[in-house]
């Protein structure tokens, strides 16, 4: 141990052969000791929970521990920024300074990759009417793309194109298909078996988990060791993957592909029509029974009003089962045979275990089951393999105390941890704003006043701002109200992509971003395009979502309190997430600005200021003023 850390000094310490190679390289002692406490948890094959302020050097804090381990290492991080981030910096770093010979791969999920098979099929379809000359777009980057990943050819394809030359898990035919060696995922699979790090996302890690405990088969290579980066995320993509979902886009997308794919096609008509009139009147029923709504739980009343419509869908899939078993691509039937369990399963949730719920907004209403905690999970698929662990992220609490989050991952108690404050000086960086004067959220006329509110703040801050929502109807109204007369470019979410948008508002600057939760975190913009975070109210989850409400319950089963230990915990987190978006280095300055003076007439409140220490606080505009006018 005691040479590991000799080793780990010399290379982050004043010596440092990265200094040549990074500019403004310097030793900082909160690396140090994070890169420190994640060698000694894989020498041990151990644990390691870190909450790691930006600023650390968090990154390479645990890539140079993980690269002197010799261990086969997975990095699994919650954004893709992060995820280009190390592969188009850290390492190669890495490799030029200290590992000339580092294989590291990237690994995405089945749906990025281009798929061949589907490719030549979409291409071969009768009265195929592409637009211009997209067919020659797909068949040049089939022919040059050195990995078949879709990032750089999404802005030009429609979503119902991309649907059409991927694979999603289910249609993707393994090692049955005729293309198999032709398939840019079975090579992207290749890669990551022979690299020392394979850098991949939370969500594709937490599938392989799942798959493998379904005994379905794995998407990743075995490994000795996991990092988690932006660990915080972890518990809620959990829950997602460790639930069923049976939506209408699931069940059309299958019942189209037997009808494509199906060797006998005419057999299945009347069978197909049957089972998608069954679908309809599954999920129209679902949408009068809750309205558009995000996410709705299923009560025992409307699972019995459901019953009759599911098992007659159910009734016809069997149906087509039996059709299928004469086909001689038997992966239609096995789909097909996946959907009925998970059909089966869902009106039946365990009580304090599993919720059942509903999502009909948007254009594919779902059907769902998801597992209320997501510790016994992770305890049998993640902990039960031999490998040494890490979970670092800059908000893993409010304050400093883990074990509230080690309790939720279903961690030993007595795992390490660690909590290293960030060194930016948010005290003379920032400036926290909160007024005194509006109205509490839920008054009728707090929208209103919300707006006029937003255009002192941005007049003063110069645009260069984000605006950060927790509904969807406080930012349509508000955006109405601002596209009068704000004289900044407005970005509205929903009105481009999220990369489109955020390149827009640098390109644009000084721009102005309306957005709610997905940009409060996992978004990098340093420098003075963005100087102002500002938030309409404090972000507490809604309390009618019907997992947060089953967490509730459980919580106060177990003597707790569903407000002080789960909304107001992850309230605080998610104002500090928002917080990161906008101090990203030492020479930025910003305001986090919070209209909701329920911190000042609430005695929560004073948990969010203490979280949000030590950024100096006022309820007056003029010290906003002042604040901008003295950091230019």
């Amino acid at each position: 141990m005691n040479e590991q850390n000799q080793l780990l000094e010399l290379v982050l310490g004043q010596a440092s052969p990265l200094a040549g190679l990074l500019p403004g390289f310097k030793p900082r002692a909160a690396q140090l000791e994070l890169a420190r406490a994640v060698g000694e948890a894989l020498s041990a094959n151990g644990g390691l929970v870190a909450q790691v302020g930006t600023g650390t050097g968090k990154t390479l804090g645990y890539l140079i521990p993980a690269l002197l381990s010799g261990q086969k290492t997975v990095i699994s991080t919650g954004s893709k920024t992060l995820q280009d981030q190390i592969n188009d910096k850290e390492l190669p770093l890495l490799q030029s300074a200290l590992a000339p010979h580092l294989r590291w791969a990237v690994l995405k999920g089945r749906s990025n990759y281009l798929c061949t098979r589907k490719l030549e099929k979409f291409l071969r379809a009768p009265g195929l009417n592409l637009p211009g000359s997209m067919a020659g777009l797909l068949q040049e980057f089939w022919r040059t793309s050195p990995d078949g990943d879709l990032d750089p050819l999404l802005a030009k394809l429609t979503p119902e194109i991309v649907e059409e030359i991927t694979s999603n898990s289910e249609q993707c035919q393994g090692s049955r298909c005729l293309k198999r060696e032709q398939c840019f995922l079975l090579e992207a699979r290749r890669k990551a078996a022979e690299a020392d790090m394979v850098v991949v996302n939370h969500h594709l890690f937490l599938a392989d988990l799942a798959l493998r405990a379904a005994n379905h088969g794995q998407l990743l290579p075995r490994w000795q060791a996991a990092i988690f980066d932006e660990a915080h995320m972890l518990p809620e993509i959990a829950t997602q993957a460790f639930g069923v979902q049976v939506s209408m886009q699931r069940i059309n997308t299958l019942l189209k592909d037997i009808g494509k794919e199906a060797a006998r096609p005419g057999l299945l008509l009347d069978a197909l029509g049957t089972a998608r009139k069954a679908s309809d009147k599954l999920f129209a029923k679902l949408n009068r029974l809750l309205g558009p709504t995000s996410g709705q739980g299923l009560s025992p009343e409307h699972l019995a009003k459901l019953a009759p419509l599911m098992e007659a869908l159910e009734s016809t899939l069997l149906i087509l089962i039996d059709i299928l078993e004469q086909e001689p691509e038997q992966s239609l039937g096995e789909r097909l045979g996946l959907l009925l369990v998970d059909l089966q399963t869902l009106p039946n949730p365990l009580s304090g275990r599993s919720v059942a719920w509903a999502r009909t907004r948007g254009s594919s209403p779902a059907l769902l089951l998801s597992p209320v905690e997501v510790a016994s999970h992770l305890q049998q698929t993640l902990y039960a393999q031999q490998g040494s662990l890490v979970f670092t992220s800059a908000t893993l609490a409010p304050v400093d105390d883990l074990h509230p989050y080690l309790e939720r991952m279903g961690l030993d108690p007595e795992t390490t941890t660690l909590s290293l404050p960030s060194p930016f000086d948010l005290a003379s960086q920032t400036c926290l704003y909160v007024p005194r004067h509006l109205p509490d959220p839920n008054q009728e006329q707090f929208t209103l006043r919300l707006a006029d509110e937003l255009r002192k703040l941005l007049m003063l801050s110069g645009g260069r701002a984000f605006v950060l929502f927790t509904s969807h109807r406080n930012l349509e109204q508000v955006a109405k109200e601002l596209e009068k007369e704000l004289p900044f470019t407005l970005l509205v979410q929903g009105r481009a992509g999220k990369l489109a948008l955020l390149k827009q508002f640098v390109e644009k600057t000084p721009a102005v971003l309306l957005a709610t939760a997905s940009f409060w975190q996992g978004v990098d913009i340093p420098g003075p395009s963005l100087s102002a975070v500002i938030v309409d109210k404090l972000p507490f989850a809604p309390p009618d979502d019907p997992l947060v409400a089953a967490r509730c319950a459980l919580m106060e089963e177990n003597g707790g309190s569903g407000f002080a230990h789960i909304l107001l915990p992850e309230a605080i987190l998610a104002l500090k997430q928002g917080l990161g978006r906008l101090i990203r280095g030492p020479d930025d300055k910003g305001l986090l600005a919070v209209l909701d003076g329920r911190i000042w007439r609430k005695s929560y409140g004073k948990r969010f200021l203490k979280a949000l220490a030590p950024l100096p606080i006022t309820d007056k505009l003029e010290d906003v003023e002042q604040f901008f006018a003295s950091h230019g």
